[in-house]
């Protein structure tokens, strides 16, 4: 009995010193989260606060929080990150001086960390309050797990032992050549103190990009070429991507377009909302919005200031509150695209309308609908450059007419020109992709529909195939808003007979935008077939849900 007693209460000892641990961790990777988000908005004076906040805390209420931690390196990098964005795109004199000399230290204090790890043989190996196992995953103190240690140590090394050459960047260089052999030797393995291991996966080309370093450097420290020539080779103008990696235990690491291409669906790129910049995010969430509304972006405070006079009304009448909520609403639905998904397609709409309007294979066409649109649409693209104008609602469903209208091998040629134009323009990674106007061109359904019923998931509609003769179902979704608000003007009962095309884009059946009342004769097949749908007989069709 006295054994027992004493069991539990070792075991209520473990379980309270457990809970102790983890309430300061939580609240410690919390404070490094929002630091770093406010970071990606452009908010790096709070971003500053919120590191500096963590790293109080990690000092209080972390075990071996010291200089021999990764965790502690870890939030000290990610506090140089906000101190440099501040140096980058806020501070000028003596506070851009103040900021540079404070981002400099706190790297270098990192840096001291990583190389002290790896010259014991301990950058690979976890403690166990730096890494454990949680069930079936491997969690830690901050919010990127899998950039401690080494993916954290060569993004510090590139941003304060390159700058400026010298015998001790030459010998930090080399340390982390040395380092880099031996852990793709070892095949990535990180061990944990609190037993098993991970498999953790460098970005690539790590040896190459540190030989030339290593070659830049000692050039200059022998005299063979200048401070500013070496920097210039090794620091080109254009800008390099930011490499991180997500994956799981014992799991491959992936790298984080994927994260990037789902920001990019769900939010999307913001203009500057100043009329007068014509700056897009060059990552989703980059730009500060109004602290009111949560909706107008902006690429600096001297834009928003700029664009107060203007912005306030909507601001203050509500109007951009509501745009906001509009946003949110839009990404919790699922009979439409989310946010961002639907700027891409806009996007690509916008250009290829225009391209399209102005086209050889256009006014080769000898059809009504192209010569309505080379009547009516044509003219208003003269001289602008292309995607510079928004069509209206009604100008956008006479090109689309005309398109469809074209036939298919003449329209395919006409897309492919399009997909080599597009080619030469420049967005933001996670863009639009204009390549899916190929498979438009295979694989798009246009023609009279039979609207046959709403879900939550999309509406479905019925089309004879001109060439089978069969009738076949698909689940389609909306733009920016549902099949069912598109159709909510109509008072007729289903079967609803509509003229509209179907695409595909990222895996769904997309509705083009427009829709408009059935043309010509609808087949008494579709109509049959679509009653009887409607009356609960589905006379098994099959519903295509991925085009």
């Amino acid at each position: 009995a006295v054994d027992k007693k004493k069991k539990q209460q070792e075991r209520r000892a473990k379980q309270n010193a457990a809970q102790d641990f983890h309430t300061p961790i939580a609240e410690f990777r919390a404070l490094l989260l929002s630091g770093r988000k406010e970071y990606s908005k452009g908010r790096a004076y709070d971003a500053v606060e919120l590191q500096t906040q963590a790293l109080t805390l990690g000092a209080a209420k972390i075990p071996r929080f010291n200089d021999d931690s990764l965790v502690k390196a870890h939030a000290l990098m990610e506090l140089g990150l906000a101190k440099s964005a501040i140096q980058t795109d806020f501070a000028s004199g003596e506070e851009w001086k103040r900021v540079r000399q404070e981002g400099r230290q706190i790297f270098s204090e990192a840096l001291e960390i990583y190389e002290n790890r790896v010259a014991k043989g301990t950058l690979t190996k976890f403690r166990k309050e730096e890494c454990w196992i949680d069930g079936s995953k491997y969690v830690s103190p901050v919010p990127h797990t899998e950039r401690l240690g080494p993916c954290d140590y060569l993004q510090c090394l590139s941003f304060v032992g390159l700058e400026d050459p010298s015998p001790d960047t030459v010998r930090s260089i080399k340390l982390a050549m040395d380092f880099v052999v031996k852990f793709e030797a070892s095949g990535h393995v990180i061990g944990l103190e609190c037993g098993g291991a991970l498999e953790g996966m460098l970005a690539g080309g790590e040896m190459e990009k540190l030989a030339g370093f290593l070659r830049e450097h000692e050039a200059v420290i022998q005299g063979h070429k200048s401070k500013g020539d070496a920097m210039d080779n090794l620091f080109p103008d254009n800008e390099c991507e930011e490499l991180r990696h997500t994956g799981s235990l014992m799991g491959k690491m992936k790298l984080s377009h994927k994260k990037l291409a789902k920001d990019a669906d769900k939010i999307g790129y913001k203009q500057c909302e100043n009329h007068a910049c014509e700056n897009l995010e060059s990552q989703p969430g980059q730009f500060s919005t109004c602290s009111k509304c949560k909706w107008a972006a902006y690429c600096c405070r001297d834009c928003q200031v700029g664009d107060w006079k203007r912005h306030k009304k909507e601001c203050k009448s509500g109007e951009a509150v509501m745009k906001a909520q509009a946003e949110k609403t839009q990404n919790k639905m699922k009979n439409c695209l989310m946010v961002g998904q639907s700027q891409q397609v806009l996007v690509i709409i916008s250009y290829l309308h225009h391209f399209a309007a102005i086209s050889k294979e256009l006014k080769e066409t000898n059809t009504e609908d192209a010569s309505r649109a080379i009547l009516m649409v044509t003219p208003k693209f003269k001289g602008l450059e292309l995607g510079t104008m928004q069509l209206g609602v009604q100008d956008v469903g006479l090109v689309w007419n005309a398109i469809w209208s074209m036939e298919r091998r003449q329209r395919n040629r006409m897309f492919g020109k399009f997909v080599e134009k597009m080619g030469a323009y420049n967005f933001p990674k996670g863009g639009p992709v204009f390549t899916v106007v190929t498979e438009w061109g295979l694989h798009g359904v246009s023609g009279n529909f039979a609207v046959v019923k709403h879900t939550k998931k999309g509406t479905i509609l019925l089309h004879k195939d001109s060439e089978t003769d069969d009738v076949k179902g698909y689940l389609a979704v909306g733009i920016t808003q549902s099949i069912e608000s598109l159709l909510s003007s109509v008072q007729d009962p289903m079967p609803i007979y509509v003229n509209t095309a179907l695409i595909p884009f990222k895996k769904m059946v997309l509705c083009q935008g427009t829709i408009g009342r059935a043309r010509g004769v609808v087949s008494n097949k579709l109509q049959d077939v679509a009653q009887a749908f409607v009356n609960g007989d589905p006379g098994g069709i099959k519903i295509v849900e991925i085009m």
